[in-house]
């Protein structure tokens, strides 16, 4: 009779294998969950940019243009990477930073350059479009959150 108490290389080599595919897809699954999760995130992050910008630059819209300190007529511009708002006293406020920004991306086509300059005007309806990007950590493109809206009141 013969000892069989051991195991045989194949069946070692066998099971490292086996245990080789198992972490190999669990890597995978945790790695996609990942990126998922980033994605998701930096869409939140847009999401809740675009509000606060479209908040801010409706504020600055509804200030009562019968005052004198008030003029008609306010611009919103990109500049480094920066989103500011200027009127005509030479004051410049910061809107939003840290993303790439578009001014009304419905006008422009591939060959033309991104518009870097919107002026609105609180006598009448303005329309306002705005994409945002973010880029994620991983090789994922970016992210987009797009604003199209107008802004008007009561007069």
């Amino acid at each position: 009779m013969r000892n069989e108490k051991g195991i045989t290389l194949v069946e070692l080599i066998a099971v490292l294998a086996i245990a080789g595919i198992i972490v190999a897809l669990i890597a995978s699954v945790l790695s996609s969950g990942t990126n998922a999760s980033q994605r998701t995130s930096l869409n939140q992050q847009l999401q809740q940019e675009g509000n606060i910008i479209v908040e801010k630059i409706r504020a600055q819209y509804l200030l009562n243009q019968k005052e004198d300190a008030v003029s008609d007529t306010f611009e919103i511009v990109v500049e480094n990477e920066k989103l500011i708002y200027k009127d005509d006293t030479g004051a410049n406020t910061v809107i939003s930073e840290g993303f790439k920004y578009d001014l009304d991306p419905a006008s422009a086509d591939a060959s033309s350059p991104t518009k870097k300059i919107v002026v609105l005007e609180r006598t009448q309806k303005s329309v306002f479009n705005l994409l945002i990007r973010g880029k994620t950590n991983g090789n994922s493109p970016d992210q987009e959150y797009k604003i199209n809206t107008s802004f008007s009141k009561l007069n």
